[in-house]
C-alpha cells in the first residue's frame, strides 16, 4: 500500500508552523510536461467533469474533490492553502492553467520530516522514541483530516509493533512520509 502523509497536520492543534506543502512557482506549459498523456487525459478528464458551466473553469471548492478523484490524497490543509496560493484574488474559480499547476505541485510535493517528528514527539512517552498505538489510534481517528478505524488500521499493519503496544516513532514517520 502507498501510503502518503495523512498526519501532517497535528502539529499545535490541526496548524503547522510552516506550510506543509510547499508550492512549485511553474507555468502551466512545464506542468503538463511532468506528466505522462494518460496522466494528463485524466486530469483533463476530471477538469471537465467539474466545469459545471462549461466556461472552462471549476469551482475553487472543488478543487479537493477533483484532486481526490484523480487519486491525490491532499489534507483540508493542504487543499485550503493551495486554494489560497492559486486564487489570491479570492475569485473561487480556477481554470484549467490553474488546476494542472494543483496537481503538479501535489504530486511534486515533499514532506516536511522534521514537522511530522516533531508533531509525533508529543505524543511519546519519557521521550523513549516509542508511541502507545491506543492513544495514537485516538487521536488519528478524531482529530483533523481523520482516518477512520479501518484506514487506520491499514496503516499501522505496515509498522511492525512491539508487543507491549507500543510503535516506535521512526518507523510511524517513515510510513507517513513515505512517497
Amino acid at each position: 500500500m502507498k501510503t502518503q502523509n495523512n498526519f501532517a497536520h497535528f502539529s499545535r492543534g490541526g496548524k503547522l508552523s510552516n506550510p506543509y506543502l510547499k508550492f512549485t512557482k511553474v507555468d502551466a506549459e512545464t506542468a503538463k510536461k511532468a506528466f505522462t498523456p494518460q496522466e494528463l487525459k485524466q486530469i483533463m478528464d476530471m477538469f471537465v467533469y467539474f466545469d459545471k458551466t462549461g466556461n472552462s473553469t471549476i469551482k475553487r471548492d472543488d478543487l479537493g474533490f477533483a484532486l481526490r478523484a484523480i487519486g491525490y490524497l491532499v489534507t483540508t490543509i493542504e487543499i485550503r492553502e493551495l486554494g489560497m496560493y492559486l486564487d489570491p484574488k479570492k475569485t473561487q474559480i480556477l481554470n484549467f492553467e490553474q488546476f494542472i499547476t494543483a496537481c503538479y505541485n501535489v504530486r511534486n510535493r515533499k514532506p516536511n520530516k522534521q514537522e511530522i517528528i516533531n508533531a509525533l514527539k508529543i505524543f511519546e512517552k519519557n521521550k523513549s522514541g516509542y508511541i502507545d498505538v491506543k492513544e495514537i489510534k485516538s487521536i488519528i481517528t478524531k482529530i483533523g483530516d481523520v482516518l477512520n478505524l479501518t484506514e487506520f488500521d491499514i496503516v499501522i499493519s505496515e509498522i511492525t509493533q512491539s508487543q507491549n503496544g507500543y510503535i516506535k516513532t521512526d518507523d510511524l514517520v517513515n510510513l507517513l512520509i513515505m512517497q
